[in-house]
């Protein structure tokens, strides 16, 4: 027996599966998306702004020592 195609696709899930859940699953409020979104560029640009432990100072230069030999 042979299956119809078209009526395959006919079911979002079919023919998009990641659209499975999407039109029960509410978005987020903007307002709540904007507070996290600066909440999160502040804490990033806190530890952007930190300066880098000496320990990895030292790790970084065995790896160029390492990569220097190698060349």
């Amino acid at each position: 027996m042979t299956q119809n195609k078209s009526a395959l696709h006919s079911d979002p899930a079919v023919a998009d599966p990641v659209a499975v859940g999407r039109e029960s699953t509410p978005g987020m409020v903007p307002q709540i998306q904007d507070h996290i979104g600066r909440q999160l560029r502040a804490v990033y640009d806190e530890v952007l702004n930190q300066p880098v432990p000496d320990r990895f100072k030292e790790l970084m230069d065995k790896l160029d020592e390492k990569l220097g030999d190698q060349e």
